[in-house]
This record gives C-alpha cells, sequence and structure tokens, in this order.
C-alpha cells in the first residue's frame, strides 16, 4: 500500500519546476512517513525500477523528489554514446544511471564495476529487476594495480554509497580484491570504450592509472567524474586535483557539466576547491556546446 502512495506523492513532486525553491526540502518532508521502511522501491522518469536500502538516503531522495538521478550525467553519456558503443560505469553503486542509459540504448554494451559486496548484490537485483540483458557487473576495486588485494572502508547506511578506499567513519575496512581496467577489459574482451564514468569516492586517479592503456590507445573514451575536495583529500597522501592533472597530462579537455548545457566553461587549471562534475573529452574531438 505504501509503495503505491509513494508513487502517486512522486508523480505529483515531479510536476514541480525543478528550480522551484523548497523543492527538494518538500521532498524530504513528504517521505518524512516512510523512512524507516525497508527495502525502498522507486520508478524513475525514464520507466526504470529500483530497489534501494531505504528511503531515507539521498539517492532515494532524488528519484523520489525529480523523478532520476544525475540527470545532466545521464544526458551527457548518451550524447557520446553510440548506439552501439560501449560504456564503462565505474563506481556503479545500484545502477541508477547505467540502468537508464541501457534502456535508452539497448544494443550498446554496458559494464558496471562496483566494489561494496552488499552494494552490488542491489545492482544485480536492479539489472535484473529491469530485464538489462547488455549489463554485465563487476565486483572489485578498480584501482591502480591488478589482483592486489586491499583494505575498503564501507559506509554506514546514512552515508550509503560512500564506500572508499580512503580511511572514513572509523570504520574497520574489509579486504577486496583491486583490478586495473585494463586487465578488466582484457579479460571482457572489450577493445573499444565510447563512454566512461568514474565516481569512486576521491579514488578516481587510482582508476584512470589503471586505465592508461585505454586512455593512450588510438580512440580514448570521452570521460565523465566527480570531483569532490573533501574526498580526495582523504586519500592517504594525496590532494584535491589529481585526477585532472592526470587526464590534463593526457592530452584530454576538461569542461564542468552544468544543469541545463551540454557542457561548460573549459578549465584550463585543475579545480581544487569544492566539487563538480566534469566532463573530460580526447583534444581531437570539439568541445561540448552549451544549450
Amino acid at each position: 500500500m505504501h509503495e503505491a502512495v509513494i508513487s502517486t506523492l512522486s508523480a505529483a513532486m515531479r510536476l514541480l519546476p525543478d528550480c522551484l525553491p523548497g523543492k527538494t526540502r518538500l521532498g524530504r518532508t513528504l517521505l518524512g512517513p516512510f523512512l524507516s521502511r525497508t527495502p525502498a522501491l522507486l520508478n524513475d522518469c525514464f520507466g526504470c525500477s529500483f530497489v534501494l536500502p531505504s528511503y531515507a538516503e539521498p539517492m532515494a531522495q532524488h528519484i523520489f523528489t525529480f523523478g532520476a538521478y544525475e540527470p545532466e550525467t545521464r544526458a551527457a553519456i548518451l550524447r557520446f554514446l553510440p548506439e552501439t558503443g560501449t560504456f564503462i560505469d565505474v563506481g556503479a553503486n545500484i545502477g541508477a544511471l547505467a540502468i537508464p542509459v541501457a534502456k535508452a540504448r539497448p544494443r550498446a554494451r554496458v559494464v558496471c564495476i562496483e566494489a561494496d559486496p552488499a552494494i552490488h548484490a542491489l545492482l544485480d537485483d536492479n539489472v535484473n529487476r529491469n530485464g538489462c540483458a547488455s549489463i554485465q557487473t563487476v565486483a572489485c576495486i578498480a584501482g591502480g594495480a591488478d589482483r592486489e588485494l586491499i583494505p575498503f572502508y564501507r559506509a554506514p547506511h546514512s552515508k550509503f554509497g560512500m564506500g572508499s578506499i580512503g580511511p572514513q567513519f572509523n570504520a574497520v575496512p574489509v579486504i577486496l580484491e583491486q583490478r586495473t581496467l585494463d586487465h578488466i577489459l582484457v579479460d571482457l574482451e572489450i577493445d573499444r570504450v565510447h563512454v566512461m564514468k568514474i565516481d569512486v569516492e576521491g579514488a578516481e586517479t587510482a582508476v584512470m592509472r589503471g586505465a592508461r592503456g585505454l586512455l593512450d590507445s588510438q580512440n580514448p573514451p570521452v570521460i565523465l567524474f566527480e570531483f569532490a575536495d573533501w574526498a580526495e583529500a582523504r586519500i592517504p597522501g594525496q590532494q584535491p586535483g589529481p585526477a585532472q592533472d592526470f587526464l590534463l597530462g593526457a592530452g584530454y579537455r576538461l569542461f564542468r557539466l552544468e544543469p541545463g548545457t551540454r557542457g561548460g566553461e573549459e578549465l584550463f587549471a585543475p579545480v581544487r576547491r569544492g566539487g563538480c562534475m566534469l566532463l573530460a573529452m580526447p583534444a581531437r574531438m570539439h568541445g561540448p556546446s552549451r544549450q
């Protein structure tokens, strides 16, 4: 019964303009009576169905209120992903981006890499729930060395999806296998990647170091990745901005990914403070145009 009520409330929320002041707060208020219910079941505006740990976690609240998770990122992925191309989602979480992409590009190949074992189980559930046969999932840490066992700090439910190789939350780490993206692609017999998204809570540079062969290939991928100064700074020996330094050194151009545009301003030096989603394009490609 409560799922039907939530679906109705969510549909009403999506009729309100996203720019409406207080919309996020209103969404949290409407979900208030259901926060203790687990698991959560939500449908997005693209016809995808997701199981999440609870209605209290931020991703669930975003889908409930706005109908989609990171719609600008999804739109950018689809802009650069051919009908039969390959998309790699590193840090795929529950599939909130990969599954809508797979639905929009049913003939494309989609690979989801997720380290946290509990979240990977939800990812597999959501892939099957949505009938996405084109999606393959890989359970490992994507990093700079292959076949290593390294500590991974899982996040509490209140910080769902924020697991990291950086120490956090006073958590006792679990030991998980690390693979390089280059070796994963060899195992999966993938020789061309068109688009890659990386969201690994500050460890994006390690993913890129393990994808050196891919980035140096004749047709390197477009990359979308998250920058958060606090997340990058908590990785031992790291300061904010190294993923951007790495890509600029590899011949990429960087752009902010802003709401309402295909791409924002070009960055000629790394962002060191705050947080944003960034679009990295091989130098040979034309920069994104504003809408």
